[in-house]
């Protein structure tokens, strides 16, 4: 039995630009793949500690909804002093509120320079060497502690906690796009390729 295909029917195996095109985009789902895994142990649910009692509470800024967690851990004895990361306005006054309130505990408000993760680091092992601090709790958002870690650890030599404030972003906002686990992912990922091409404190 004798089987004949018409020439023109016949099927034709890929071009090489084909292959070439669908090998590229099976590696750049798979690195899609792996990256958005890893974000879920960097960002999502990143290795954090509980609460220990610390010489200062210091809270990464901006100083937003995680100061009601801030001042829930001052009220339960976590630490004597509360150190705060805060804007400063245009009147040349710290903008969050608990720098102008009075508190049963010692409240500290800062801006760093540079206003970055580097700069409170930096500025939490200043303020350690004026105060005599050798143990600190950390708070910061979930999804910036494990980079901040990081960046504090590499300043501060005292005993460290990183404490996580959980929040429950959705998976995109249209209304308010930094208010989403998307721009987190790219934000948070942007940010730790430039702490490793700058390892110093």
């Amino acid at each position: 039995m004798t089987l004949l295909r018409d020439h023109e029917t016949q099927a034709k195996p890929p071009t090489r630009k084909k292959r070439l095109f669908f090998r590229s985009f099976a590696v750049i789902a798979a690195l899609a793949i792996v990256w958005a895994v890893t974000g879920i142990f960097l960002y999502v649910a990143p290795a954090s500690d509980e609460p220990q009692h610390a010489d200062v509470l210091f809270v990464l800024g901006p100083p937003d909804q995680r100061m009601v967690y801030a001042e829930q851990l001052m009220q339960q004895g976590y630490a004597p002093t509360l150190a705060v990361s805060s804007p400063i306005g245009k009147d040349g006054r710290f903008t969050a509120d608990i720098c102008g309130a009075h508190r049963p505990y010692r409240v500290i408000c800062f801006h760093s320079d540079p206003f970055t993760t580097q700069g409170e680091a930096r500025e939490l092992r200043s303020l350690s060497q004026q105060y005599g601090w050798k143990s600190a709790n950390v708070l910061t958002a979930q999804f910036h502690v494990s980079r901040a870690r990081v960046i504090v650890r590499r300043c501060y030599a005292g005993d460290l906690h990183m404490i996580a404030e959980r929040m429950d972003l959705p998976v995109f906002s249209f209304t308010d796009p930094t208010y989403s686990w998307a721009y987190q992912y790219l934000y948070q990922t942007a940010a730790f390729v430039k702490v490793a091409i700058h390892p110093d404190c």
